[in-house]
């Protein structure tokens, strides 16, 4: 319906890399599987964690997860897990928790000999009390980031070891990558989209093209992807680091940010765009660049 064409656009890539990785896992099995209803990305007090079973032993490590991410999501700052007292906060994170459950990974899929319930990976999702949450943030010197947060349109060249590219929604460039980037966008809910391939080889956007045109065409290209803003980068593969050198950009509050980390895999590499673009929006200050090379 032309009514809902932005909507759709707009579907999380975490939504449907979630849907795609579990319906080839079942396949390869000859099993229908389902995901897990993927998480409202506004949804700033809810986190989800993998758990091993459903029982109490594994519960206060998946409580402490999720607490920790929320503690990100609704702050908007990763640098609040640095706190001395976060520890002592996530030990008691089911007091912050209004309802958790729990989603069977392997649903559908039968149990292996002498396997109990207890040895399947579940998704665990947990609900915390905004109030509480809230509260926690300002013990913490942090406020919650509250309003609409914005659509961002990822424009990331890619040069790897077994080829270079431009990440796009469509065609067959690593479709890893575009799951990797799907479960970052499902843990830190912010709504991230990315542009055809066909706007931007139209534009000049490819694995050559340097950084200047990148930016001078980013903003046109996330507009056509239906979102509010661009956030560029680059993932290089060198042996030297031992893995990916990210280096992303974001202009927020009348400022232009870049920050770069290396010696990564592409998954922590979305992570760390994504934690640095919420910190930058979010007005908590420059996103932190980190080398482990």
């Amino acid at each position: 319906m032309p009514g809902h064409s932005n909507d759709f656009r707009r579907l999380s890539v975490a939504a449907i890399a979630a849907a795609m990785v579990l319906a080839v896992a079942g396949a390869a099995f000859g099993l229908e599987t389902k995901p897990p209803p993927p998480m409202a990305l506004d949804d700033i007090y809810t986190a989800q964690a993998v758990v091993t079973g459903k029982d109490e032993r594994n519960r206060p490590l998946g409580f402490k997860l999720c607490f920790e991410d929320v503690l990100v999501r609704a702050s908007g700052d990763v640098t609040i897990l640095d706190s001395k007292r976060v520890p002592a906060l996530s030990a008691r994170a089911g007091d912050y928790i209004d309802t958790f459950s729990y989603f069977d990974r392997l649903s559908g899929r039968p149990l292996h000999d002498e396997q109990g319930s207890y040895d399947r990976p579940h998704f665990l999702t947990c609900h915390f009390n905004p109030a509480k949450i809230d509260n926690v943030l300002a013990s913490l010197g942090r406020r919650t980031w509250k309003g609409k947060r914005p659509v961002l349109a990822m424009i990331v060249t890619v040069h790897g070891r077994k080829g270079d590219g431009v990440l796009a929604k469509d065609g067959a460039f690593d479709p890893d990558m575009r799951e990797s980037l799907g479960n970052a966008v499902q843990r830190y809910g912010l709504n991230v989209v990315l542009p055809a391939a066909e706007p931007l080889r139209a534009n000049g956007v490819t694995p050559a093209a340097d950084a200047k045109v990148v930016a001078a065409k980013a903003e046109a290209l996330a507009k056509v992807a239906g979102a509010d803003q661009p956030l560029t980068g680059d993932l290089t593969w060198s042996d030297k680091a031992h893995g990916w050198i990210a280096t992303w950009r974001i202009s927020a509050r009348g400022r232009q940010f870049v920050w770069s980390a290396s010696g990564i895999n592409y998954d922590e590499a979305f992570r760390v765009a994504l934690r640095g673009a919420m910190r930058a929006l979010s007005g908590n200050g420059a996103p932190v660049s980190r080398r482990t090379d």
